[in-house]
C-alpha cells in the first residue's frame, strides 16, 4: 500500500510537470504527447522509438482523472507498445499495418490489437477504403489470452457524385456475437448529406435508420 501510494504521488508529479511544460515532442526517438480530454481528465504518453528501427516503439501512458473538480483523483498507468509492420504513403494509396499492445500496470489486464488500414484512389471516380482490426484480450485473473474481437469495414465511394457504400462486419467474444451492416450515403452539397443504414451490431437486433446531416463551419 505504501509503495502504491508513493508511485501514485510520483506519477501525479511527473504528469503535472508534463502538462505545465508547453513543449510536445513526437519526432526522432522521443515520444511525448500530453493531451486534455476534459476539464478533469489529462493524459501524457511517454515513450521512445527503438534506435535504428523507428517502426517499433514502447512506453507508458500516465493519466490524471477525477469525476468532479477538487474530487478524488485516479491515476491510471498503462504500458504500451507498437510495431509498424508496413507503412506506405503515395499520391494514390495510404497503407498501414500495425500491432499495438496495451497493459494495465495495476491489474495486469492486456490487449493486443492487429490493425490494417488501406485507402486507395482506384480511378478518377472510384475510391476504396478498407479497415480491419483483430483484438485479443488477456485476463490477468485467469492468466490466459481470450476473447477475440474482429471488426472489418469496406467503403466504395464516388468523389464526383458524392455517393458512398460501406459494408461492415463485427464479431465479439471469439465469434459468439456477430453483427453486420450496410450504409449508403449521398452528399447533396458541401454541408448536406443523407445516409441510410441497415444492419445489426454484435449481439443486438436488426435495425434500419435514415439520417440527414447539415454542418456549418465558421
Amino acid at each position: 500500500m505504501v509503495l502504491r501510494t508513493r508511485l501514485s504521488r510520483w506519477t501525479c508529479l511527473v504528469t503535472m510537470v508534463m502538462f505545465v511544460t508547453p513543449a510536445c515532442a513526437d519526432e526522432g526517438l522521443l515520444i511525448w504527447k500530453p493531451t486534455k480530454s476534459s476539464e478533469t481528465a489529462y493524459q501524457a504518453r511517454l515513450g521512445m522509438r527503438v534506435p535504428g528501427w523507428s517502426f517499433a516503439a514502447a512506453g507508458i501512458d500516465v493519466g490524471v482523472t477525477s469525476s468532479v473538480k477538487g474530487g478524488p483523483v485516479d491515476v491510471p498507468v498503462n504500458v504500451w507498445g507498437r510495431i509498424t509492420a508496413q507503412s506506405e504513403q503515395t499520391p494514390a494509396q495510404t497503407l498501414l499495418r500495425e500491432l499495438n499492445l496495451r497493459a494495465n500496470a495495476e491489474t495486469g489486464d492486456a490487449v493486443a490489437e492487429m490493425r490494417l488500414s488501406d485507402r486507395e484512389i482506384v480511378s478518377s471516380d472510384f475510391d476504396l477504403e478498407m479497415t480491419r482490426t483483430v483484438t485479443v484480450h488477456h485476463d490477468a485473473t485467469g492468466t490466459v489470452w481470450d476473447g477475440v474481437d474482429v471488426h472489418q469495414a469496406v467503403t466504395w465511394s464516388d468523389p464526383v457524385d458524392g455517393v458512398s457504400l460501406t459494408a461492415r462486419f463485427g464479431a465479439l467474444d471469439s465469434f459468439k456475437r456477430v453483427g453486420a451492416g450496410i450504409t449508403v450515403q449521398q452528399k447533396l452539397a458541401d454541408d448536406v448529406s443523407v445516409s441510410a443504414r441497415i444492419g445489426k451490431a454484435a449481439g443486438a437486433d436488426l435495425t434500419a435508420t435514415v439520417n440527414a446531416r447539415y454542418s456549418v463551419t465558421w
